[in-house]
């Protein structure tokens, strides 16, 4: 009995101990497995690691050019006192927005230099220019010509070259025909070496255009004397001693028969000749737009511009409005200036700086 009981209990205790080791082997060495290896750490380094992919914010989409959130801006250069053309210049904006449907504002600028740098920027989409305001924008690609404006009943004027009968130099004008025939060359080079009377160092009909042809025919003159108006011009030419020859305006008027000259020198138109005139080389003001416009915008807005200037009311706004008087417009290309580049191309004018102060007389 004892001897079964010490049997059965060696066996249990054996067990027991089997049961222990086999436990001891199979336990798992924490140490070894919570260090990774270097290996491990590599791919760890490597691995991505993976975010939250963040949602667009949405972007708020700008209403189309007129509409009455993006009004499409027409630009005039007018002084803060001159209501009475500010008045205008809004109501001519208001007859075209209700004809076309479109949302269109005038808005008013102190001078060019403010005008240009709001078209450059992209801000304005049309707007009213002198030639050599177009001539820089242009340049710039920042303007295209839409309609351009007949004043004085032409669209474009010219200059005239005048000198004091006594002078001997031949005249190649025909009065009745109100225009020039012959070589311009001939004409012209009859001034070499001789000293011109112009109107101011920025005019545009009054020194510019003259002087660009002048230079064209190779045509070397003397300093000039600046008189700063065109009976001036006049006015020195008859009396003598001060210019050998002078220059003027042409096809929109005669400047011997000016109120003050006709009064003081009712003579003058003898004692003073013309001695050759060009054409119409000077366009007069012009409608441009941007090119940023779109096309259908472009065609909508030139139509309904044109059919304002129909009525005769409306015309008289616009005058009122560019302090400049308009008869009519029609509808011009880049090419119409096509003649005044050319004859100033000589000069190598920078237009931005002639444009800052220009005068158009």
């Amino acid at each position: 009995m004892n001897n079964r009981w010490l049997r059965h209990w060696g066996v249990t205790l054996l067990l027991f101990v089997i049961l222990i080791g086999a436990t001891g082997c199979t336990q798992p060495n924490t140490a070894q497995e919570l260090t990774p290896t270097p290996t491990e750490l590599i791919q760890q380094a490597t691995e991505p690691v993976s975010t939250a992919t963040p949602r667009p914010t949405p972007t708020p989409t700008e209403a189309p050019l007129g509409q009455a959130t993006n009004p499409i801006i027409m630009g005039f250069v007018l002084q803060p006192e001159e209501t009475t053309a500010i008045d205008a210049a809004q109501e001519i904006a208001s007859l075209i927005s209700t004809d076309t449907g479109l949302a269109l504002e005038s808005t008013i600028y102190p001078d060019f230099q403010s005008l240009s740098t709001a078209i450059l920027n992209g801000d304005v989409h049309l707007f009213w220019l002198d030639p050599l305001e177009y001539l820089y924008l242009k340049d710039n690609n920042a303007a295209d010509v839409m309609l351009v404006t007949n004043h004085l009943g032409v669209y474009a004027y010219g200059v005239r070259f005048l000198a004091n009968t006594n002078r001997g130099f031949t005249s190649y004008y025909d009065a009745d025909l109100d225009g020039s025939y012959g070589d311009n060359f001939s004409a012209l080079q009859q001034f070499a070496g001789t000293r011109p009377c112009f109107l101011n160092p920025r005019s545009l009909p009054g020194y510019l255009v003259p002087l660009g042809l002048l230079e064209d025919a190779s045509t070397p003159t003397l300093d000039p004397v600046f008189v700063y108006d065109y009976s001036g011009v006049i006015r020195a030419l008859y009396v003598g001693g001060i210019c050998d020859f002078g220059v003027s305006y042409a096809l929109i008027g005669d400047a011997r028969t000016a109120g003050d000259i006709l009064q003081d020198i009712p003579d003058a138109e003898n004692v003073v000749g013309v001695i050759w005139q060009s054409e119409g080389v000077i366009p007069n003001r012009n409608l441009s737009f941007s090119p940023a416009l779109p096309l259908n915008l472009q065609v909508q807005l030139q139509e309904a511009i044109l059919d304002l200037a129909d009525a005769p009311d409306n015309l008289t706004r616009l005058s009122t409005a560019l302090n400049y008087e308009v008869e009519a417009l029609k509808v011009e290309w880049d090419s119409f200036y096509t003649p005044l580049r050319s004859i100033l191309a000589p000069l190598e004018l920078d237009y931005q700086s002639l444009t800052q102060e220009t005068s158009l007389q």
